[in-house]
């Protein structure tokens, strides 16, 4: 089968969003991707196209303030990330889709789904971030103490920045300490939304993907969203963590494809 790979952008708030279309010479129904925070639309390359050589056409976005596209010039919520996916989807004219989300990206994807019930045909999500919890770890009762030490002790040393960094990996938050200075502020505030209610609202039918190692986003959770989803099926990948479609992409393609098809 023959695949084209198209790299396009479009202006949505102001913004140049980056995408890639992953599209075989024929087609009967289209994936939108939305990547995770730190990912980029091409983290799905290998998925997207093994989902092409099944007969899909995928589309993967960089979202704001990731890859190719520029960060916001304001503190976005996910509100505002949903409506910049709407909008981006009426600026290509892109109607009704299959929607697929991993982690950050799977928190959008449910708050589309609930509020663009219409425009999404089947949900996938994949370790998503859409719960929220207060839980602490050992790791990260290690960052703590780290960092607390870092602040008290050793705040005017050459280490500081070497415990600094060390802490907020061990906490899982080196996302946050990896950002520009307005992705900071965003992540500080999509990090409390907690999607558990909208979920609860879904009658779509929903994969939801997981790996069964994964750490920054606990199994879990992935057994709560498919108890608040109604119409969902639940898919354990053995010895993936929190980017199965990295470490898995035959899996995690298979699956959908299955879904898909069913």
């Amino acid at each position: 089968m023959d695949i084209q790979l198209l790299e396009e952008k479009v202006k949505i708030e102001g913004i140049n969003i980056k995408y890639r279309v992953t599209q075989p010479d024929k087609y009967d129904q289209t994936i939108l991707v939305l990547h995770g925070w730190g990912a980029t639309s091409f983290s799905w390359h290998n998925v997207a196209y093994l989902l092409a050589e099944e007969g899909f056409r995928v589309i993967a976005i960089d979202l704001p303030g990731f890859g190719e596209t520029p960060a916001p010039g304001s503190i976005w919520g996910t509100e505002d990330y949903v409506n910049g996916v709407f909008l981006f989807c009426k600026e290509i004219k892109l109607e009704r889709f299959v929607l697929v989300g991993h982690s950050f990206g799977g928190a959008l994807s449910i708050k589309f789904t609930h509020n663009h019930p219409t425009m999404v045909d089947e949900l996938v999500i994949c370790d998503a971030a859409a719960i929220r919890k207060e839980r602490l770890n050992t790791r990260q009762k290690v960052a703590r103490a780290l960092s607390n030490l870092g602040s008290k002790v050793i705040s005017k040393t050459p280490f500081y920045h070497f415990f600094e960094k060390l802490a907020y990996k061990l906490a899982g938050s080196y996302d946050y300490y990896k950002a520009n200075p307005i992705m900071r502020e965003i992540f500080k505030k999509i990090i409390v939304d907690d999607m558990s209610e909208l979920a609860k609202k879904i009658k779509h039918p929903c994969l939801i993907i997981w790996g069964r190692e994964d750490m920054a986003t606990p199994l879990e959770d992935a057994m709560d969203l498919n108890g608040f989803i109604e119409n969902s099926y639940l898919k354990i990948i053995n010895g993936a963590r929190h980017s199965p479609y990295r470490t898995h992409p035959k899996e995690v393609a298979g699956s959908i494809i299955n879904f898909l098809n069913k």
